[in-house]
C-alpha cells in the first residue's frame, strides 16, 4: 500500500507538473496565473465531485422508488427493458435534468424540502463551475460602474474562492453525500 501512495502522489505531481507548467524558473507572472487556474480547478473539481456522485445517488433512489425494490436487487431489474428505459430517463443526455430530479425526488418524497433547496443550490455552483473557465471574476452583468460586484462563486452569501469558504462547503456537502449514502444503502427496506 505504501508503494501505492508513493506511486499515485508521483504520478500527481507529474500530472501536475505537465498541465500547470509550474516550474519557478519561469516568468513569475505566468507562474502566478498557473497557480490561480489550478486554484480554481481544485474548486471546480470538488464541486463537480459532490454534485455528482449526490446526482448519481438521487438517480439511484428515484430508481429504486420507482422499480419499488432494494439498493442491492436495483441491478438485477435495470438489465430488462423497464430498466433500460428508466436508465435512459435518468442517466442519458436527453433524460431528466437535475432540476427535474430534485423535484421528482421531493414529490416522491426522497428529499425533503430543506435536502432538496440544499441541493439546488449546489446545482447553482456545479453550473457555474461548468459554464465559466476563471472562477475568481466578480459578476458584472446588471451592475452599474459605481455598485459592488458579486463573485461568480456565491455559497452562503460568502466566496466560496476563499479557503474558510471552501472548507464550509466542503463541511455540509461531504456529510450531506454520505447520509444520502446511508439512505441509499438502506432504502426500500420494507420491500
Amino acid at each position: 500500500m505504501k508503494r501505492k501512495v508513493s506511486r499515485l502522489k508521483r504520478e500527481i505531481a507529474e500530472i501536475n507538473g505537465a498541465f500547470y507548467e509550474l516550474s519557478k524558473d519561469g516568468d513569475l507572472a505566468q507562474h502566478a496565473g498557473m497557480l490561480e487556474r489550478q486554484r480554481d480547478d481544485v474548486i471546480r473539481g470538488a464541486v463537480l465531485q459532490l454534485h455528482t456522485s449526490i446526482e448519481n445517488l438521487l438517480d439511484k433512489m428515484i430508481m429504486c422508488h420507482l422499480v419499488g425494490v432494494h439498493a442491492n436487487k436495483l441491478g438485477s431489474v435495470m438489465r430488462g427493458a423497464r430498466g433500460k428505459a428508466l436508465r435512459k430517463l435518468m442517466m442519458s443526455a436527453g433524460g431528466l435534468g437535475f432540476d427535474q430530479k430534485l423535484d421528482l425526488a421531493a414529490a416522491l418524497k426522497i428529499v425533503n424540502g430543506t435536502r432538496q433547496k440544499r441541493l439546488a443550490i449546489l446545482n447553482t455552483l456545479r453550473n457555474k463551475c461548468g459554464h465559466h473557465w476563471l472562477l475568481k471574476e466578480l459578476v458584472r452583468k446588471g451592475k452599474r460602474p459605481a455598485q459592488l460586484k458579486p463573485p461568480l462563486l456565491l455559497y452562503e452569501r460568502r466566496d466560496l474562492h476563499q479557503v474558510a469558504t471552501f472548507k464550509d462547503f466542503l463541511a455540509e456537502y461531504g456529510p450531506l453525500y454520505a447520509r444520502m449514502f446511508l439512505q441509499y444503502l438502506d432504502y426500500r427496506d420494507d420491500i
